[in-house]
C-alpha cells in the first residue's frame, strides 16, 4: 500500500512537471525569417503573322479581248498592275525583339530584249516610270535600306510596312506606238521579238522575310 502511494504520487509529480513545463514554453519568444518572391512574364510580342505574298495577277492571259494568250503573256499595247503586302498584326505596336527584316527579288528574271526594250516601263506604287533594274532597286529599297535588309530594333517597324493597310503596287506598261509618239524606230524590233521560235519570258519573285536576332 505504501508503494502504491508512493508510485501515484510520484506519477502526480511528473505530469504536474510536465505540464508546468509546457506551459512556462508557451510563454517564450522566439526568433523567425521568412521571405519569398515571385517574378511573372509572358511571351515577347512577335507580330508578323502573314504566310504568303501574291502577286499572281501581275500578268494575264487576257488584255481587254485584244490579247488572248494560252499562258500568262505580256504585249504591246499591254498594261498591268498587282499589289503585295506584309501586314504587322502583333498585340504591341511593334516587335519587341531585334530582327532583320528583307525584302529579296531573288529568283527574278528577265530576258534581254525585254529588259532593253524601252517602251516596256515598269513601276512603284505609281511613281516614276523606269526600267526593270530601277523597279528592283525600288522594291529592296523598302526593306529600309538599299541593300535590301536591315536590321530593327526592338519597338521599330520597317517604314515601308509601318502601317497595316501599307499595300505596295507593281506597275508595268508595254507601251503601244500611235501617230506622233515617235515609236516607230522600236516596231521592227518589238515585231521580232513576237516572231521568236522561243520567245522571251520575265518572272518577277518578291520575298519579305522578317527573322528575329539574338
Amino acid at each position: 500500500m505504501r508503494k502504491n502511494k508512493m508510485m501515484r504520487a510520484a506519477s502526480g509529480l511528473l505530469v504536474a512537471v510536465l505540464l508546468s513545463t509546457c506551459a512556462i514554453s508557451g510563454t517564450f519568444a522566439k526568433y523567425t525569417t521568412s521571405v519569398s518572391s515571385s517574378d511573372k512574364a509572358r511571351v515577347a510580342t512577335w507580330g508578323f503573322t502573314q504566310t504568303s505574298i501574291s502577286l499572281t495577277d501581275l500578268f494575264k492571259t487576257t488584255y481587254d479581248k485584244n490579247v488572248l494568250g494560252t499562258a500568262d503573256v505580256i504585249a504591246p499595247g499591254t498594261t498591268n498592275s498587282a499589289t503585295f503586302t506584309f501586314k504587322y498584326d502583333g498585340q504591341e505596336t511593334a516587335p519587341e525583339v531585334a530582327y532583320t527584316f528583307k525584302v529579296d527579288t531573288t529568283g527574278s528574271t528577265i530576258a534581254e530584249d525585254i529588259k532593253n526594250n524601252p517602251n516596256i516601263v515598269w513601276q512603284l506604287d505609281n511613281g516614276p516610270e523606269g526600267d526593270w533594274d530601277t523597279l528592283l532597286a525600288n522594291i529592296k529599297n523598302l526593306s529600309g535600306d538599299a541593300t535590301g535588309e536591315k536590321t530593327y530594333q526592338p519597338g521599330q517597324l520597317p517604314t515601308g510596312f509601318t502601317a497595316a493597310d501599307d499595300v505596295h503596287t507593281i506597275t508595268w506598261n508595254w507601251k503601244f506606238e500611235t501617230e506622233g509618239t515617235g515609236m516607230n524606230a522600236q516596231d521592227v524590233k518589238d515585231t521580232a521579238m513576237g516572231n521568236k521560235v522561243k520567245l522571251d519570258e520575265v518572272t518577277l519573285k518578291i520575298t519579305v522575310t522578317a527573322t528575329q536576332i539574338d
